[in-house]
């Protein structure tokens, strides 16, 4: 091993040569067969440090192009939150010139749906989150696409959600478009009716539903669902508008219950965004 460091070390050059030449003596005394074979080997050898090479900088160029897309987006909403800051104060400054109420935006308790009902009619789950969380019989529940339905029961370390696929339970809702009225109500799967739309009202397929927040049983401006079949009731002063849940109420695994609100200048949601920001760099 030490002769071989040594020729290495000191006679790169000849020690190379000397192999190569070695090698081609015995392929020349092989069969035509082995010789592709070992030509094979060969080249492959020789040529996996390039094709790796080639792979990293593939790779390189995948990652720059990802970060000048990231670095665009994060220019984009640092604009966005800008412009929904002065948005804000704005609105604030408008109502108190209105003497209207102050309102507030939402803190999102996350849970786990540990347990979900068996009962066709009175769909539920439990979660893992309770009364020492701060959690309130009545507070409105939220999937990651929209409204899912309201605690009926707490318990110190769980509660008991009541879904919208209940046919105990009813939501108020507004047509983001028109600003029309109605109340939801579910008819099977997450297929549900808008009832109380008059037969002049606008109401189009594609419409986005959202919590009216009248009769204060959820919070005003959640997502709900999107109509997607509007039909005249025959003889009658009504439409027919059937509506689907922004959310899989059969599939989901995790929610968030919603918590008391904050006022539009508190910026404590802002601190525990840059606090997450700072976490993952």
């Amino acid at each position: 091993m030490r002769f071989l460091s040594f020729l290495f070390d000191k006679h790169l050059d000849k020690s190379v040569l000397a192999i190569a030449v070695a090698a081609s003596i015995v392929l020349l005394t092989r069969s035509e067969e082995n010789k592709i074979t070992a030509a094979r080997v060969v080249s492959s050898f020789l040529l996996y440090p390039i094709e790796r090479a080639g792979d990293y900088l593939t790779r390189i160029e995948t990652l720059q192009e990802e970060n000048r897309s990231l670095r665009e987006l994060a220019a984009t909403l640092s604009h966005e939150r800008e412009r929904l800051l002065q948005f804000g104060a704005e609105r604030i400054r408008l109502r108190k010139l209105l003497d209207l109420k102050e309102d507030s935006f939402y803190r999102f308790l996350p849970c786990e749906v540990i347990a979900r009902s068996s009962s066709r009619f009175l769909h539920s789950v439990t979660v893992d989150r309770g009364g020492r969380d701060g959690v309130r019989v009545g507070m409105a529940v939220v999937g990651y696409g929209g409204l899912a339905g309201r605690v009926s029961q707490v318990f110190p370390d769980f509660a008991h959600v009541m879904l919208l696929n209940n046919k105990a339970i009813s939501v108020s809702c507004t047509v983001k478009r028109s600003r029309v009225v109605g109340i939801l109500e579910w008819e099977r799967g997450n297929l549900f009716r808008l009832d109380y739309v008059g037969k002049e009202e606008d109401v189009s397929v594609g419409d986005t539903l959202v919590t009216s927040g009248l009769g204060r049983m959820f919070p005003k401006g959640f997502l709900v669902g999107t109509a997607f079949q509007v039909t005249e009731e025959k003889g009658g002063l009504s439409r027919k508008v059937g509506i689907v849940s922004m959310v899989d109420l059969k599939a989901f695994e995790e929610l968030f219950v919603v918590i008391g609100g904050r006022g539009w200048d508190n910026e404590e949601f802002y601190e525990q965004l840059e606090a997450i920001g700072s976490k993952k760099r």
